[in-house]
């Protein structure tokens, strides 16, 4: 800000504004402040490149909220009522019923599903099918990470910053409202 903004904020804070001005330029360095450190550290989160290449994108979209897909409607993560434990096991093992498969090629083979459920347990319509994409403990963890920190808690409302950490900066979210701190659920 130049030597005339600065004055200007001066005298405007010397009025009965002062409290309104006061707000609007501490908010503004606040939205510089936030939304690049913000969008630097989502993009660079393990979790997103597990995201997208394990096919959780394919399902539950950029933005986390699901969509028709194979299998069904899957479960909003912004909605989720999962604890980084239970959502580990999910992906891992996935969800009898659903078409949700599971992701560890040990899963009800060594790896612990559901309290020991075993695939031969359930009646074959209800067996997830396994994925493409094996993910490692650490894969696990880390997407398990990401979906808790960027869409737990959140609203359904379709942020840019949210899209270009999937798209870039491309045309494809060109047209989604711009945002002053993106994505993250509590803590971002």
């Amino acid at each position: 800000m130049g030597e005339d903004g600065l004055f200007m904020v001066s005298r405007l804070l010397q009025t009965s504004m002062a409290p309104v001005v006061a707000a609007m330029v501490v908010a503004a360095l606040i939205a510089t402040w936030v939304s690049p450190s913000w969008a630097q550290v989502t993009k660079s989160h393990p979790g997103v490149s597990v995201y997208k290449h394990a096919g959780c994108i394919t399902c539950h979209k950029w933005h986390g909220m699901g969509g028709p897909g194979y299998g069904g409607t899957p479960i909003n993560f912004r909605e989720n009522f999962l604890d980084r434990a239970q959502l580990i096991e999910v992906i891992a093992c996935g969800r009898p019923g659903t078409g949700m498969p599971y992701h560890n090629r040990e899963a009800y083979r060594g790896y612990d599903c559901y309290e020991g459920m075993t695939l031969e347990e359930m009646d074959a319509e209800d067996r997830p099918g396994k994925s493409r994409a094996v993910l490692t403990v650490r894969q696990l963890k880390s997407v398990s990470e990401f979906i808790l920190a960027h869409f737990s808690g959140r609203d359904n409302t379709l942020l840019r910053a949210d899209c270009e950490i999937f798209f870039g900066e491309g045309r494809t979210c060109r047209k989604l409202a711009t945002d002053s701190g993106g994505g993250g659920g509590e803590g971002h």
